[in-house]
């Protein structure tokens, strides 16, 4: 085995052994953090979810929305427009929503964050969940 450029293939010789390892670990350790692995909040206050979403859009695959400080929430679901009402209780964000000519009956969420992502979370937190990213 050639110790530097080997002068046949001009080429270095292979890692292995000891080197391999190390070469291993350094490729694991330049390695982005997955998004679980990041802090997950949850948001238990009016005030924190106000400062959350402030002027934001809220957005998923299909509908966009915006959460106002006077308890109304607008946007577009499915190309239709979506209107609705808020308010927070206890440690929960309820909402009622009409789109799609449709109504959807007030429902309690837990609302959680991680980086520009919230996630709500139906019928007290033991629902299905819906992920919206925080558009500013």
């Amino acid at each position: 085995m050639c110790p530097n450029m080997c002068p046949k293939t001009n080429r270095l010789p292979p890692v292995t052994g000891a080197a391999s390892a190390s070469l291993a670990l350094a490729l694991a350790l330049t390695v982005a953090t997955p998004a679980e692995a990041q802090e997950l909040r949850r948001v238990e206050t009016r005030s924190d979810f106000l400062d959350l979403v402030g002027e934001a859009s809220l957005t998923r695959l299909g509908m966009t929305l915006q959460v106002r400080p006077d308890g109304s929430i607008t946007g577009r679901a499915y190309g239709t427009r979506l209107r609705g009402s808020w308010d927070w209780s206890d440690t929960y964000f309820c909402s009622a929503l009409t789109y799609g000519g449709r109504s959807h009956p007030r429902n309690c969420h837990t609302v959680t964050v991680i980086s520009q992502t919230l996630r709500m979370t139906g019928d007290e937190g033991q629902g299905g969940s819906s992920d919206f990213w925080l558009r500013r």
